[in-house]
């Protein structure tokens, strides 16, 4: 995607969403909002500029304090690390190791969002997978970095970075 791409995308994204300039600034610099959207370009899959925007919508409606309770975490989503990123998984075509390696990208800053947040989840009384001990983030994190570290392309680093996605900033 380039970058004349990304910023009508996002401009189409923040219009639609009624971002105010402060929103629309942290929109365009998003890191994790720019990788949702670009793994259909990545992957070169069919139809990447309609993917990516409905990725993209989700992704920011995900995050929209009104509709967040949707998208919460709850005990249904423990059985597999990547069920929560269901609505932004669909493709059509492309390279499906891009596209996993991608998914996996944004299922380990999930992660370590979940444990950045453990002890702060725990006082509020916030379902967090880790502190349930359905997740095991130590175990999970190596075998995610372990797949990333031998599909990233420079591509993709380019976007966002298995670095990057250790800080666990979802709505970076």
């Amino acid at each position: 995607m380039t970058e004349e791409q990304w910023s009508k995308l996002a401009g189409r994204a923040g219009a639609v969403l009624n971002y105010g300039i402060k929103e629309k600034e942290w929109l365009k610099s998003s890191k994790m909002a720019r990788l949702v959207a670009e793994v259909p370009y990545l992957a070169e899959c069919d139809k990447p500029e309609t993917t990516a925007f409905s990725h993209l919508m989700i992704y920011l409606t995900a995050m929209h304090e009104s509709a967040k309770d949707v998208f919460l975490h709850t005990p249904a989503d423990d059985t597999n690390l990547y069920t929560r990123l269901f609505p932004i998984s669909g493709f059509i075509g492309g390279d499906a190791s891009i596209i996993q390696c991608c998914l996996d990208l944004m299922t380990l800053c999930m992660l370590s969002n979940y444990n950045n947040d453990a002890e702060e989840d725990k006082k509020m009384g916030k379902y967090n997978p880790i502190n349930a001990h359905k997740w095991n983030y130590a175990a999970e994190s190596e075998a995610l970095l372990n797949k990333i570290n031998k599909t990233i392309t420079p591509e993709i680093a380019a976007v966002y970075t298995a670095e990057d996605a250790v800080k666990g900033y979802w709505a970076d």
